[in-house]
């Protein structure tokens, strides 16, 4: 399939977000066509094997990204975007959730862990790559934060590791965990606090988002822990 510009148009924010709902997509778009005919070029370009397509269960958003094909039509070879169906979730919910950070104004820019180019050598002097870093100016102050996603529970061991390598690396300023459940948000500070102790643990904050399989993310409804604090997701960013 030979791409021209309009498809170019369609195709570039996947560069950056690897996966949006349809909508969301289009909004990026530079000078998006009604969505009846955006969605009747999305489809070709499915048909094409250029995109593959997912439809959320929970929130019935359908989501498209690049495929294989897709990347190799764009010459994407340094720093690929493809999504495996075993990270599809993860990933997605990555992207739509700090997405939103932007849309809400909380932070002045994302980057992706695929959009991390020489990760090799960010990861020797970082010493480790999160599922996004988000970038944020606060009164005269730039701060560095890991977004970490943890869907489901990872062993204690690999756990304590990561966060070693968190207090280790000067380039994060603060790391956040978002987890679905207040149980599993909860287990997690233990374990961190028993392996760590309280007193390493001001650099970390913790959140749960009850409503994370819907696609709904109202800051009001996402609490959590930072510095013993109780708190809501919205006070953090607008501190």
């Amino acid at each position: 399939m030979n791409l021209n510009s309009l498809h170019l148009n369609y195709l570039t924010p996947l560069l950056k977000w690897r996966v949006m709902d349809l909508e969301s997509l289009r909004r990026e778009c530079f000078r998006a066509t009604k969505y009846k005919n955006f969605h009747r070029i999305i489809r070709g370009l499915e048909k094409e094997k250029i995109l593959e397509g997912y439809r959320d269960p929970y929130s019935r958003k359908k989501f498209v990204f690049l495929s294989p094909l897709g990347e190799s039509q764009l010459s994407l070879k340094e720093n690929p975007t493809a999504i495996s169906n075993e990270t599809l979730i993860h990933d997605l919910k990555v992207s739509e959730i700090t997405r939103s950070f932007i849309t809400n104004g909380w932070i002045d820019e994302v980057e992706l862990e695929h959009q991390i180019q020489d990760k090799r050598n960010f990861k020797l002097t970082y010493k480790i790559i999160p599922d996004a870093i988000l970038y944020i100016e606060k009164k005269g102050h730039k701060f560095n934060l890991a977004y970490e996603l943890e869907l489901t529970r990872k062993s204690n061991q690999r756990l304590i590791e990561k966060m070693k390598q968190y207090e280790d690396s000067s380039f994060y300023h603060y790391v956040m965990y978002v987890f679905p459940t207040e149980k599993l948000m909860e287990k997690y500070i233990t374990q961190a606090q028993e392996k760590l102790g309280s007193e390493r643990m001001s650099k970390f904050m913790f959140f749960f988002h009850p409503e994370i399989s819907s696609g709904i993310h109202e800051p009001s409804e996402i609490y959590g822990v930072f510095q013993g604090e109780k708190i809501s997701l919205a006070e953090i960013f607008q501190r």
